[in-house]
């Protein structure tokens, strides 16, 4: 089964012989593919829309695997009750949606032991919010496909530890690996922040504001960073 190169890399971040949710599952192929690998032990695949979900079905009962994977319908982790699982996928949303799944089920999330995650948008967010709740990233990649380009974030219960505005943009660990992709990570953050800046100087009350200040402060400070590990790139 070819899933592709994005779940495919979200894949090698679950973790050996796991229990495993697979959050906005859509047609499944995570969670199968994990079952063909054998990977995990067993899988629930979660949706919030009954499309997905039918369409979910059909690819478990196409790949035999109905024994190990069970479909259901509902929002974020509320599809499994604590304990059910050892580890969770949420792939493919913002980051606060993602923070979002996990406040409205704080139990379910309590009991996970990892998390690995790919959101769309607001990575630097979710990092913050990982490390402020109890959760330490340990392992992280990029994936490129096409004109996409994806953060994906491993991580296990533990202490998070204090991180820079610019570590939680580029990632600790994507730093402390030398990522071969990490020097096209660190120009697309830094056309984005001085693209958002470029913006906000054409109102002179836009350069005013909070906003304003903190991203200028976080652009000379990712632009400090990028020049301390270039050198290793």
């Amino acid at each position: 089964m070819n899933i592709g190169v994005r779940l495919e890399a979200i894949g090698r971040l679950v973790p050996q012989g796991c229990t495993f949710v697979d959050v906005g599952t859509d047609h499944a192929y995570l969670p199968v593919w994990l079952i063909q690998q054998g990977k995990i032990v067993s899988a629930v695949a979660g949706d919030i829309a009954e499309g997905p979900c039918r369409a979910a079905s059909n690819t478990v009962a196409m790949y035999g695997v109905r024994d190990k994977i069970d479909v259901r319908l509902g929002s974020g982790l509320q599809v499994i009750k604590p304990g059910e699982a050892e580890c969770a996928a949420i792939a493919g949303m913002g980051a606060s949606t993602m923070i979002d799944i996990f406040e409205e089920s704080p139990e379910v999330t309590a009991s996970m032991k990892q998390l690995v995650l790919q959101p769309m948008a607001g990575a630097a967010s979710l990092r913050r919010w990982l490390c402020e709740h109890g959760w330490k990233i340990v392992d992280e990649d990029l994936v490129e496909d096409g004109v996409h380009f994806y953060e994906i974030i491993s991580a296990v219960q533990g202490d998070g530890g204090l991180h820079t505005d610019a570590e939680y943009m580029i990632g600790t660990v994507l730093l402390k690996k030398g990522h071969p992709l990490l020097a096209k990570h660190f120009t697309r953050q830094l056309d984005g922040l001085k693209q958002l800046l470029k913006n906000m100087e054409r109102c002179e009350q836009a350069k005013a504001t909070e906003k304003y200040i903190n991203s200028k402060k976080l652009l000379l400070e990712t632009e400090n960073l990028y020049k301390s590990v270039q050198t290793r790139l």
